[in-house]
């Protein structure tokens, strides 16, 4: 699909039409198929943070930038913590 086409004037973000086919399957749930409304609210819950993540993680999908964090080296018996230039700034981990 070509956005950049001046003659579509009507983009619909994917977000809202995730939210859409998300409610229209939980009603479809709920009054065709007789799945109780907590069982759908939960499996909804269990979706949205699926998508999330895939949200949250939307800004680094090359990992060209990333630097790998050395192993923890055992110095007798005391463990030395990764370097601070190693440590990740960005993501969920």
């Amino acid at each position: 699909m070509n956005q950049t086409n001046p003659s579509n004037k009507l983009r619909i973000q994917p977000l809202v039409l995730v939210t859409v086919a998300g409610l229209l399957a939980a009603l479809v749930a709920i009054f065709i198929f007789k799945v109780s409304v907590g069982l759908v609210i939960n499996y909804g819950l269990i979706g949205a943070m699926i998508l999330s993540h895939f949200w949250m993680h939307a800004g680094h999908t090359g990992h060209d930038g990333h630097q790998e964090q050395a192993p923890l080296s055992k110095t007798g018996d005391q463990l030395n913590p990764v370097p601070v230039e190693n440590e990740r700034k960005h993501g969920c981990h």
